[in-house]
């Protein structure tokens, strides 16, 4: 499709498949927004004025930092536009799996910065969805940018949640058998939300599972909690995974998650999500 094209384009795949699946006015004038913004963010991705944000992940173990997580971030929607209703916009739109490709090269290109100050075992995780398997030779695509960027696929992760694997079980198998051939690790993420959790960790190939930070804001003072996070996390061990925290907040969370044995932790209490280079001084100052 041509970039002149575009729009109507758009308009045209947006509310043939809407009308499809809703039943819905669509001479509302949301409509013409989310036409008019899935245009404005195809163009932020060939401008590069979208970003991706990198919150820190720590080795629980030593304090280290061992890897972050690529978070979208479009600076100039924030007055009318949160992060999760951009990636609704893009999956209503069509623009999901650009957006993704898009998300892959920043997190290798990410990766490839920090090689060049020395963080060759720093790990950069990326977020996909279920309506990424539809992105022709996605790991094919994923092995040229990891070799465009001159990085090594261990570097890269993928963080899966179970909403989809719910909805594509046979081609997530296999998608993940692949990725783990390339040397990339999966993550199952928000792990405990969903209603089969147990069956994944037996049928997929996970190399870390990620417990939802709803079971950790208020782990200290919350015992029935402290129970989950502490079955997960004994769980993954015996299943020979390794376990991130995120939602981390305060010290005491933090000593309370090293006692139970979690590997990694990710929240407010060591970092947000920053840009690349305030990410490269953050980790600089606390190698010194």
């Amino acid at each position: 499709v041509s970039d002149d094209g575009f729009d109507i384009w758009l308009q045209r795949g947006y509310l043939g498949l809407s009308q499809k699946q809703q039943n819905i006015d669509f001479t509302t004038p949301h409509i013409d927004m989310d036409v008019s913004l899935a245009a404005e963010l195809q163009q932020a991705m060939r401008s590069n004025t979208l970003a991706i944000y990198l919150q820190p992940i720590i080795n629980l173990r030593n304090g280290a930092i061992c890897g972050a997580e690529a978070l979208l971030r479009w600076p100039t929607a924030g007055k009318y536009l949160d992060i999760e209703q951009l990636i609704l916009l893009a999956e209503r739109t069509g623009l999901i799996n650009e957006l993704s490709l898009w998300v892959i090269d920043q997190a290798c290109l990410a990766a490839a910065q920090l090689n060049r100050q020395g963080y060759r075992e720093h790990t950069i995780s990326v977020n996909l969805s279920a309506k990424n398997l539809a992105i022709p030779k996605l790991v094919e695509k994923v092995e040229n940018t990891i070799l465009k960027h001159g990085i090594t696929a261990d570097q890269l992760k993928f963080e899966l949640t179970e909403f989809a694997l719910i909805k594509n079980h046979d081609e997530m198998v296999s998608f993940i058998s692949e990725l783990n051939k390339l040397g990339s690790k999966v993550v199952l993420d928000d792990f405990g939300t969903g209603y089969s959790s147990l069956n994944y960790l037996v049928n997929y190939s996970f190399s870390t599972i990620k417990v939802d930070k709803s079971f950790i804001l208020d782990l200290v003072n919350n015992t029935t909690n402290q129970v989950v996070v502490k079955t997960a996390i004994d769980m993954a061990h015996n299943l020979d995974m390794n376990i991130t925290i995120e939602g981390i907040e305060d010290q005491e969370t933090e000593k309370m998650l090293i006692k139970m044995g979690a590997d990694q932790g990710q929240g407010y209490y060591y970092s947000k999500a920053v840009p690349i280079n305030e990410y490269l001084s953050f980790i600089a100052s606390q190698f010194k």
